[in-house]
């Protein structure tokens, strides 16, 4: 039994290396990027039938900057060069082809193909994996530079593992497409949520909060990535962290006092009393009754 345990413990740490170190170009790329096309063409059809054909240079723009909005953001933040990815040509080049093909193919077949729930579903598991890498290399290079500086290290892997949250206002903007209410600051995304826990919990196995082999570490943070990429896709759930996230943030901002009185304020402006045609009905009301008493 004891050998049992020993090699399913090896095969486990093994297995966990492997997905720390595992090349990601180009498959889980391919995946990150198609998705990220999937993002802005949906988010663009209310721009228009033919915004991809009218406008070819914001599409691709938009498609860079989604694809690659981590490395945008984290450069912006740490003050290296915002323009400094640029520089790899074979990456950009292949940022260009998969947003080609899946925008400008013949009968639009690869966006079908790519859009097809068998094709989908394993390509939204290799993004998360793609997602914690990310997310794991900002923690790590935000240690070096800033050892004794949790916030930052956080703050590394934060942006690094939502990267588009914190870019989305300004790559709508260059779409025309200019919502201010909306914004990851506002309200938080479920991968805005995910990366913050996670990044949480590499920045106390740095600090040897935990005593759990970074491997293993890195396995269960990929789990949960994976089952709330499922239960988004397959549960149509927008934020499978709520049922979570909305008692503590009762519990830690708010009262059921609070709750209650917000339930009353919105019973009275759906009565009305605050509410403009509510106004206007009882204003018609009186009026009425005056008329009516002149007679």
């Amino acid at each position: 039994m004891s050998s049992l345990t020993t090699d399913v413990h090896e095969m486990v740490s093994s297995f966990g290396k492997y997905m720390m170190k595992v090349e990601m170009f180009p498959v889980f790329f391919f995946a990150h990027l198609a998705i990220g096309n999937i993002i802005v063409r949906e988010d663009s059809k209310h721009l228009g039938p033919k915004f991809r054909q009218k406008h070819p240079f914001v599409s691709w723009l938009c498609t860079l900057m989604t694809g690659l909005s981590g490395v945008f953001v984290a450069n912006f933040l740490f003050g290296d060069p915002l323009l400094d990815i640029l520089k790899e040509n074979f990456l950009i080049a292949y940022v260009t082809l998969i947003w080609y093909v899946m925008n400008y193919s013949p009968f639009d077949i690869v966006y079908k193909v790519v859009m097809h729930p068998m094709i989908l579903l394993p390509a939204s598991i290799l993004q998360e994996c793609l997602r914690l890498r990310f997310l794991y290399l900002g923690v790590q290079t935000a240690a070096k530079l800033y050892p004794n500086a949790p916030l930052i290290i956080f703050t590394g892997g934060f942006i690094k593992g939502n990267g588009y949250g914190f870019l989305k206002m300004v790559e709508r903007l260059i779409r025309g497409h200019w919502n201010p209410a909306v914004n990851e600051f506002l309200e938080l995304s479920y991968f805005a949520k995910s990366g913050a826990i996670a990044s949480v919990m590499l920045v106390l196995h740095h600090y040897k909060m935990f005593i759990l082999p970074i491997e293993f570490l890195y396995l269960g943070i990929l789990a949960a990535f994976i089952i709330g990429r499922l239960v988004l896709v397959l549960g149509k759930v927008s934020d499978p962290l709520a049922p979570i996230m909305s008692p503590l943030s009762l519990i830690l901002f708010g009262s059921w006092e609070d709750e209650e009185s917000e339930g009353d304020s919105g019973e009275k402006k759906a009565d009305g009393y605050s509410n403009e045609n509510g106004a206007k009905t009882q204003n018609g009301n009186t009026k009425k009754r005056k008329d009516k008493k002149k007679e």
